[in-house]
């Protein structure tokens, strides 16, 4: 007697769900089209069967595989790896496979982007990547669809899905006259993107419009090492509230502030506020980008595209909300 244990066939499941077989296949593919209802029946059938869809068949067979290719550049940032492990959540719920490339320089960008055409993935999804440029080259090239997680300013009609900076830029300068700031001042982000051109823009726009100026200005690389040796400068402006284009421009500046030689501590404002601006060490007021809704828009985008029901481009903006704490409670912190 074989005892091997016997293949279960997608067509048992149609027959046990009583419905067809192309269902079955569209249901655990994750097909939006599908009803919920539906796919509830498939799953119960799949489990109570022990089914498991065999994906390199299915793609052999119709020219997909479930496979999203996910680009991303500078995992040492804590915005960067929480996007990416949300991304990899939510790809995983809908049934699609995440395959991940990194490309920190442009050199690793270009060997990043070669690589990932060599596979055959669905989609493609860029997560703040700075070379967008490329990726929507190379994805139109090889006729991959794709997303962009950032803005993109170039002439191709591709689906973009990023948050309001001009906005939060906005936010942030009445948060902190509100608080009663009188002279501000901006750590931007020394970058090739306009991300934080547009913050800067939406915070000195809004400074100007309700009669208040500048003093002060500074620009770093994302990196605490090197913006720590930027920061003595701008605090020697004499702001009393400073905007940073992120999260880690801000901790540097207020680990400055600790040996600065200055009479009071500016009110001071990041972006993204990740996991460490909630630290009691920090407690850093800073800009929250919603990556929760950012990531699950950007992966049904994905998956429309990836379902073929639907390859047209789309433009989503995500407003932003402020995370209030220490670091801009009253005029000036000791």
């Amino acid at each position: 007697m074989d005892k091997r244990k016997k293949q279960i066939r997608s067509f048992e499941v149609a027959e046990l769900a009583n419905i067809s077989r192309s269902t079955v296949s569209r249901a655990l593919s994750g097909d939006p089209r599908i009803s919920d209802d539906t796919r509830a029946r498939v799953e119960a059938a799949a489990a109570t069967l022990g089914y498991q869809p065999n994906l390199i068949a299915r793609g052999l067979k119709n020219q997909t595989t479930g496979i999203v290719g996910v680009v991303v550049t500078d995992l040492d940032n804590a915005y960067h790896a929480h996007a990416l492990q949300l991304l990899i959540e939510k790809l995983g719920a809908k049934r699609l496979a995440p395959l991940v490339f990194v490309g920190n320089t442009a050199e690793g960008a270009e060997n990043a982007i070669a690589r990932l055409m060599s596979y055959q993935v669905d989609a493609v999804i860029a997560l703040a990547a700075p070379f967008s440029s490329e990726i929507v080259a190379a994805c139109r090239a090889g006729k991959k669809p794709l997303v962009l997680m950032n803005r993109h300013d170039g002439p191709e009609d591709v689906s973009l899905v990023y948050g309001d900076s001009l906005r939060a830029g906005a936010m942030v300068a009445d948060h902190l006259i509100e608080q009663g700031a009188t002279s501000f001042a901006f750590f931007a982000g020394d970058d090739t993107t306009s991300i934080s051109a547009d913050r800067e823009r939406g915070f000195t726009d809004r400074i100007y419009e309700k009669g208040f100026q500048m003093v002060g200005r500074a620009a770093s690389r994302y990196l605490h090492a090197e913006a720590l040796r930027v920061a003595p400068g701008l605090l020697a402006s004499g702001a009393q509230a400073i905007f940073c284009a992120n999260d880690t421009l801000a901790f540097a500046l207020v680990d400055a502030t600790r040996s600065a030689e200055i009479t009071t501590t500016p009110l001071i404002v990041g972006y993204d506020n990740s996991a460490l601006a909630a630290w009691p060490a920090y407690s850093l007021t800073s800009v929250d980008q919603n990556l929760g809704e950012m990531t699950s828009v950007t992966v049904d985008i994905a998956q429309t595209m990836v379902t073929g029901a639907s390859n047209k481009a789309r433009r989503v903006i995500i407003e932003p909300f402020l995370a209030a704490r220490r670091s801009t409670q009253g005029q000036a912190r000791k």
